[in-house]
């Protein structure tokens, strides 16, 4: 148990995530996002990896865009707005990184893929789980 809390802030640090005090009432893994809840406290969105092959700066920055988005959604968390969220991780991903990057947004999906070395990375931001993935682009023949 002790080996994987240690492993568990070794990722937290990496991925730029803290954990609140379990007094706090709060004692969750933290992200940026910032929320009011109804009694007027800050809550910071909760961000989770499930599985990924992708460098922890890619991985920085589809966290910090997802968190942007959602925070940008004036009814989330009640009305999560999917593909909205997919268009806008896509988009920066496409434009930071090049062609084909995939992103399938949801709270319940199921999924087998396949990606590119280094393409992928499946994650939680709160409740809401984010698929984002590349493919190898081949030149149409000519």
């Amino acid at each position: 148990m002790r080996e994987q809390g240690r492993r568990g802030g070794v990722i937290r640090s990496l991925l730029g995530v803290a954990r609140l005090a379990e007094d706090d009432g709060a004692g969750a893994e933290e992200g940026g996002s910032k929320k009011e809840d109804g009694g007027g406290a800050e809550r910071k969105a909760v961000v989770r990896v499930v599985a990924a092959d992708m460098p922890p700066a890619l991985q920085r920055r589809a966290f910090r865009c997802a968190r942007d988005e959602l925070a940008g959604m004036p009814h989330f968390p009640r009305r999560l707005e999917p593909k909205r969220l997919a268009l806008a991780l896509k988009k920066e991903f496409d434009t930071a990184y090049g062609a084909a990057w995939h992103c399938i947004v949801g709270t319940s999906f199921g999924s087998y893929v396949t990606h590119a070395k280094g393409g992928f990375l499946y994650f939680s931001v709160d409740k809401v789980y984010i698929l984002l993935f590349r493919t190898a682009v081949e030149p149409p023949p000519h």
